[in-house]
């Protein structure tokens, strides 16, 4: 298969590069010294985070003309990015974090059907990210999860 089975970078369409920049700065996030015009990059365990206007992001995918860009973006894209926690307490904290940030908490931290515990939170743009502890998805040294069973054929 030419495609693999990863992904190196995410891209997150914002309003304001600067303004989103300071958002997740807030959080305590470290700005990669990477830098290109417009456009901001945090390194993370797993892939690179970029923040990048919507309208320039839907030019660059070819999806718009830079006159009929789309934004402000509708408001659920079909996509949430995600942080695991080892406790529960931890997403707990860090749904707080996010609020004192600036972003929103969309859906308080309960239960879940599969075992777990998660909320959600936006971003200032409106981009949804998951804070979820799962006791079936334990985190390496680096934090990011390893699925337990192996793949399916």
């Amino acid at each position: 298969m030419a495609v693999p089975q990863r992904f190196t970078l995410i891209t997150v369409g914002v309003a304001d590069v600067d303004v989103a920049t300071a958002f997740y700065r807030r959080l305590g996030w470290r700005q990669s010294t990477h830098s290109a015009d417009g456009i901001t990059f945090f390194s993370t365990p797993g892939p690179i985070i970029a923040l990048w206007t919507s309208p320039e992001l839907a030019v660059d995918a070819g999806l718009a003309s830079q006159t009929d860009a789309p934004w402000p973006a509708p408001g659920f894209r079909g996509v949430a990015l995600a942080v695991n926690f080892d406790t529960r307490a931890e997403v707990d904290a860090a749904l707080v974090d996010w609020q004192a940030a600036g972003g929103e908490v969309t859906k308080p931290a309960v239960e879940t059907e599969w075992g777990g515990y998660s909320g959600y939170g936006a971003d200032p743009d409106g981009n949804l990210w998951e804070f979820a502890h799962n006791p079936f998805w334990p985190l390496d040294e680096r934090g990011m999860p390893h699925l337990d069973g192996g793949d399916v054929e």
